[in-house]
């Protein structure tokens, strides 16, 4: 079986920014979900936002992948300006996420759904007879990489929570992203399928895939993460070294209590 490595084929970008969120506003009508927030994601690394509910998270991950519109601000993927480009443009281009609740189809196997992302960003320089057998060899290798290989016939209302959530993130590294954009991806799961999880992200990592991470545990996002974006009202109340942020006074008053210790 061909050993298929992530990032996907896709041009190396002259920046090492794969992602400039610049200044980004995202309304609904009178409420300022994200104020004018910048981050910059930066090749080969995970990078986790964390923030109390109704913070922004989601938002501005919906916004990054063209679901919602911007209030205004730049977004720039790769170099490539990209505030008007529609989502599945965006997905060919080399980016995937996973969403806060899980989204498969209860009528297909786990091996079909995941068999859905190997169809996006493919290279057309193929014959079709060899394309199915490159996306059937990738499909089989994420399949084994998720320790999902002994639920591949099974559907979604036979797994478990945290079973379908890997199936979602097995869904998404079958694309082959350039980068991951991950929310709440451990959620409803067990410890040891969250220890599961890390190693899996830190494995990609590892290859040189880039990573955005919304998770409320706090613990697996400073084992995990580079880099640490938190929010709280719409708006940046600190970045930097994960260990190092969570322990400033306006993080743990707005999301953990000032009772946290992160060395606990």
């Amino acid at each position: 079986m061909t050993q298929h490595t992530v990032p996907p084929t896709v041009a190396e970008p002259a920046s090492a920014l794969v992602l400039d969120a610049r200044d980004v506003a995202i309304h609904f009508g009178g409420v300022k979900a994200v104020d004018g927030v910048t981050m910059e994601i930066a090749e080969g690394k995970i990078f986790g936002l964390l923030g109390p509910n109704g913070s922004g998270k989601s938002t501005i991950l919906a916004g990054i992948t063209r679901l919602v519109p911007l209030k205004s601000g730049s977004l720039t993927f790769d170099g490539r300006p990209y505030d008007d480009v529609p989502t599945f443009k965006l997905a060919r281009w080399g980016m995937a996420r996973t969403f806060q609740t899980v989204r498969l189809l209860g009528d297909l196997t786990v091996e079909q759904n995941i068999l859905l992302g190997a169809d996006v960003g493919r290279s057309s320089g193929v014959s079709r007879r060899a394309a199915a057998t490159e996306r059937k060899e990738c499909v089989a290798d994420v399949i084994d990489r998720t320790g999902l290989a002994k639920f591949v016939k099974w559907t979604p209302s036979e797994l478990s929570y945290g079973v379908q959530r890997r199936v979602e993130i097995a869904r998404a590294i079958v694309m082959q992203p350039r980068l991951l954009l991950l929310d709440e991806p451990v959620a409803g799961m067990t410890k040891s399928e969250k220890l599961e999880i890390a190693a899996l992200l830190s494995d990609l990592r590892a290859q040189g895939l880039t990573q955005l991470l919304v998770e409320h545990d706090v613990q697996m996002m400073v084992d995990t993460c580079d880099h640490l974006y938190a929010m709280n009202f719409g708006k940046l109340i600190g970045e930097g070294v994960p260990a190092d942020v969570v322990k400033t006074p306006a993080v743990q008053e707005a999301y953990m209590g000032k009772g946290w210790r992160a060395d606990a």
